[in-house]
């Protein structure tokens, strides 16, 4: 199977030859040690999937200096706060749906979709309706106007969705495979809002930006998401990822309950696995992922967050040469 195959099998909860490699996110330190760009590090890593879609330089502060199109504040790239506070401020950080066009080059996806055309491609794109809302509105402002201005946060996180429908639709225009889109909704304990408030409050929005896509959606948070996977099903998504191991997600027991519904990306432990001398420590958490994640297909291995600086190279490298060699099916572990 070439590597487009492999994962279309995967989403169709199939066992391919070997389980597919992906990594949504790889930070700029990592692609510089592995090969100085982002398909460069991904061919040296084996991974069957590339993205589509660049921060438009120039027309974004977004990850950068400054003050974002929906109101979020960076600084070196580090996010600083948020400044919606009011209906105005609203109306001024909206960015018009046309400006999701700015983040598919024509020239440049037609030029990496004929280099790359047996690969799989995906879009990634960090904070939806939920984390553009609170990250736009500062999180603090975010919790407490939650009971002080539901009404705001309602229109807030709307404004959100209506922005990540825009940048699906485009992305399902250039021709991508599947969809990648982060949502932190947890820390290590539980989930950032109640399930209560979350089910009425997000998952109508998560329906809509399901609903625009012809291609499958995998909702990414890290944390504790046990209690919101219900709600992800229902939502209508393909996948899911990070599955952090170190906030008690048990790859084995999401697989029993959620593997006939949700295609399952990570899990390999990204806080300490990956900073490794030790690369035996680093194979073995690679076959106990296998071992949990793949049987039956519907397993994308990966780590449980991104590839980021403090990881070491050698263990990553460990990690995606052994995955290759003991993700074939049938798995034998």
């Amino acid at each position: 199977m070439d590597p487009r195959e492999r994962v279309l099998t995967t989403f169709q909860h199939k066992e391919p030859d070997r389980v597919p490699l992906f990594e949504a996110w790889i930070e700029s330190e990592i692609l510089e040690a592995l090969g100085g760009s982002t398909y460069r590090a991904r061919e040296r890593l084996g991974l069957d999937c590339l993205p589509l879609g660049w921060y438009p330089t120039g027309k974004t502060h977004a990850y950068g200096n400054g003050i974002d199109e929906w109101g979020r504040i960076f600084k070196n790239g580090q996010y600083g706060g948020g400044v919606v506070k009011t209906q105005e401020d609203l109306e001024e950080y909206t960015a018009p749906a046309t400006h999701a066009q700015d983040w598919f080059l024509p020239d440049k996806v037609k030029a990496i979709k004929n280099k790359y055309e047996e690969y799989a491609f995906f879009f990634a794109w960090h904070d939806c309706s939920l984390g553009l809302a609170y990250l736009s509105m500062g999180i603090e402002n975010f919790l407490f106007s939650l009971y002080d201005q539901p009404e705001f946060v309602k229109a807030v996180i709307e404004r959100s969705t209506e922005w990540t429908v825009a940048l699906v639709e485009q992305s399902n225009q250039v021709g991508v495979d599947f969809i990648i889109l982060g949502d932190d909704a947890a820390d290590n304990s539980r989930p950032l809002i109640s399930p209560r408030l979350f089910r009425r409050l997000i998952l109508p929005e998560y329906k809509k930006i399901v609903n625009a896509s012809d291609v499958p959606i995998i909702w990414h948070s890290d944390g504790n998401i046990s209690q919101l996977l219900p709600m992800i099903v229902e939502a209508g998504f393909a996948g899911v990822h990070s599955l952090e191991p170190k906030v008690n997600i048990d790859l084995a027991e999401i697989k029993s309950q959620y593997g006939d519904q949700l295609v399952l990306a990570g899990n390999l432990d990204a806080t300490e696995i990956l900073c490794q001398t030790n690369l035996n420590l680093v194979r073995k958490d690679v076959e106990r992922c296998m071992r949990q994640g793949a049987p039956g297909g519907g397993y994308l291995f990966s780590s449980s967050n991104s590839l980021f600086d403090g990881h070491n190279i050698k263990a990553i490298l460990a990690a995606y040469r052994h995955a290759k060699k003991v993700g074939r099916y049938p798995i034998t572990l």
